[in-house]
């Protein structure tokens, strides 16, 4: 994400941005007066550019001098808000993916102030921008023939996400999706609106199995309907945007099985370590002993010496281990402090120039969260919510490029696919989700082994 802040010139600084374009413009600003900015708006529409234009419909805008109606011939949209509102907003979104936003009204007289703007290149940021833009369309114009139009890409992908935190059974992250994806649809006649509608009334009954099917024939549909300047990248993006969603969300569920792996295993080495470190140590030096009389011995004698050598080496790792103990809310803050880090920074969705340096902030921040260092886990956020690292598609426009990415990420996710049935068919795993009481399981069980230990001295 880069991230650009103007104090000086700033009309410049807009025109740039806005020359740059190369499919949309979509922008909401109270008061619109600058010649200058608006033929460069006709002439993109006429380029073939989408414009969107939000402005308030009062005697500062109408007495300018500019005719809006030009825009409109040239192709574009033009929206007054009336003056019982104030739709005192000033941002612009260029492309889906540059955003600017500030003090500054686009008109003669602000060039004459002290304002500022800030331009960011951030796709997440973009895409909640022209939700907000979406919203207020909607609010102030209602269901209009203007106001039908959806941005299926945008759809595509929140309903993508929603599929995944309904797969995690986050109800928060459910709610959350569930509102941008409201914002974003714009027209209950239409028959894509319908189908939304029913996916949204699925999720809110929590009849999960049915909407999620509902979102996988939205969006196979949606693929073979998807127009851009060339919509084979544009499909091929959106299938690496949802691989990597796929791929965050076996991610954490991954993850959380290893978590509460590590929790049990660092507890069985506090509470049984030592113990079973005795009663090893024991049947080894016995079995060593009765070796040198019986050759039939040897090799149980060897497997004894392989066993407590391996037990003792996972002890002495384990025992020096601390995890945090955490209250029910930081650990459903830590939680969700985490997934959202390991969406910003996962080796297999940043740019391939990062991708080392994203391995290393990744493992750095599931170590911190195995041992429920929420201190940790929310620098790391911090820092990455600054952007440091960049999407992966963000410099790539080759096909054969993007078809590449688009294979290893298959290959990661039907590799995190296998890891979790094995992680789930571990004897481990299988132990712990048999256990409904953990103070009750380490006590039975140290008094067992005391047992074995009495008995075998």
């Amino acid at each position: 994400m880069q991230t650009q802040a103007h104090f000086d010139n700033i009309q410049s600084h807009i025109l740039q941005e806005l020359k740059k374009s190369q499919r949309s413009i979509t922008i909401a600003v109270a008061w619109f007066t600058d010649v200058s900015l608006f033929e460069i708006l006709c002439k993109k529409s006429k380029q073939g550019i989408q414009i969107q234009l939000m402005i308030m419909n009062d005697d500062i805008n109408n007495s300018c001098g500019i005719n809006y109606d030009l825009l409109v011939k040239a192709g574009g949209k033009v929206w007054k808000v009336g003056s019982e509102n104030l739709m005192h907003n000033k941002f612009c979104v260029i492309d889906n993916q540059t955003v600017i936003n500030g003090s500054y009204n686009w008109t003669n007289k602000a060039r004459q102030n002290h304002e500022s703007i800030t331009i960011i290149e951030d796709k997440e940021l973009a895409l909640q921008f022209v939700e907000e833009f979406l919203f207020l369309r909607r609010k102030y114009f209602g269901d209009s023939p203007e106001t039908l139009v959806m941005d299926y890409a945008q759809i595509c992908i929140r309903l993508e996400t929603l599929k995944n935190v309904i797969l995690l059974d986050d109800k928060e992250d459910i709610d959350y999706q569930l509102q941008k994806i409201k914002k974003l649809l714009v027209s209950p006649a239409d028959d894509s609106a319908s189908t939304i509608g029913d996916i949204i009334k699925n999720t809110e009954k929590r009849n999960y199995s049915a909407a999620v099917s509902g979102i996988n024939d939205f969006v196979g549909k949606f693929r073979t309907l998807t127009v851009y300047v060339d919509s084979e990248i544009a499909a091929m993006r959106l299938e690496i945007k949802a691989l990597g969603l796929q791929i965050s969300s076996l991610e954490d569920e991954k993850n959380e099985i290893e978590k509460l792996l590590f929790a049990f295993t660092n507890r069985y080495a506090l509470e049984l370590g030592e113990l079973m470190r005795k009663i090893l140590f024991i049947k080894k030096e016995k079995l060593k002993e009765e070796a040198k009389h019986e050759k039939a011995k040897e090799q149980e004698a060897k497997e004894a010496e392989a066993d407590y050598e391996d037990f003792n080496q996972s002890y002495e790792k384990n025992k020096g281990e601390h995890i945090n103990e955490l209250t029910e809310e930081q650990q459903a803050d830590l939680k969700k402090k985490y997934r959202k880090a390991t969406k910003l920074c996962h080796p297999d969705v940043v740019n391939e120039l990062q991708k080392e340096q994203a391995k290393v902030v990744f493992q750095n921040l599931k170590n911190a969260y195995d041992k429920n260092d929420i201190q940790t886990v929310t620098q790391i956020l911090s820092e990455l919510e600054k952007g440091i690292f960049s999407d992966k598609t963000s410099e790539i426009n080759k096909k054969q490029e993007l078809i590449a990415i688009i294979h290893q990420l298959r290959i990661k996710r039907d590799e995190l696919e296998q890891e979790l049935t094995e992680l789930k068919k571990s004897a481990v795993y299988t132990t712990i989700c048999e256990i409904s009481d953990w103070d009750k399981y380490f006590s039975e069980k140290k008094a067992r082994l005391q047992e074995e230990l009495d008995i075998l001295e």
